[in-house]
């Protein structure tokens, strides 16, 4: 997440997952991810372990806030719903969010040629690219999650997001994104993000 300054939009991407164990938890919207993930985003330490895991493990941040908003909503990730998430956001993941974000990086680079002002001018209109572009990628992940059965799980809200996140983690290491198996720092940024819920 580039920023919690917007709120969510409209009612682009709603869909609706039934879940008859949990009857108070049954629609699942990209409109209700994005304002659930503009929320927690901002809960302390959430943004620094997200940010962690993605600069070490390649990790993407709106997968990470999908394990803990599933997990707030009484469900458990699964290979194949993750999958879905993961393949429908890749693409603009690749050509969008990293090249906005390699940008915003890059704005340093320009100090003595760039007056600050400049800069920072520039710098907040990408951040508020890169947020419109976070909320799409909502959008895209909620196109087709609820093709399948989603699974639930009658455990606590931190049992079920730490099971959603480390899901997501062994996938990251099982596809080279960082070094060797995880660590003692991912897993204490799993226990940040886990703890905020």
């Amino acid at each position: 997440m580039a920023s919690r300054t917007a709120t969510a939009e409209g009612d682009h991407g709603r869909r609706h997952t039934s879940n008859r164990e949990f009857p108070d938890m049954t629609t699942l919207s990209a409109e209700d991810f994005w304002t659930f993930s503009l929320d927690f985003y901002g809960k302390q330490n959430v943004a620094k372990a997200c940010l962690s895991l993605q600069d070490r493990r390649d990790a993407d941040v709106n997968l990470l806030l999908l394990a803990a908003y599933l997990a707030n909503k009484g469900h458990v990730l699964d290979d194949t719903h993750l999958s879905i998430a993961d393949g429908m956001t890749a693409g603009w993941r690749a050509a969008v969010l990293l090249q906005l974000r390699q940008v915003r990086r890059r704005l340093p680079k320009f100090a003595e040629e760039v007056p600050e002002e400049d800069r920072k001018n520039v710098k907040e209109k990408i951040l508020e690219a890169e947020l419109a572009a976070e909320q799409v990628a909502h959008r895209l992940i909620f196109k087709r999650l609820d093709d399948a059965p989603m699974p639930t799980d009658g455990g606590s809200v931190k049992d079920r997001a730490e099971k959603n996140l480390k899901l997501y983690l062994r996938r990251l290491v099982t596809q080279g994104g960082g070094p060797g198996a995880p660590d003692e720092r991912d897993f204490g940024d799993v226990s940040s993000i886990v703890a905020a819920l």
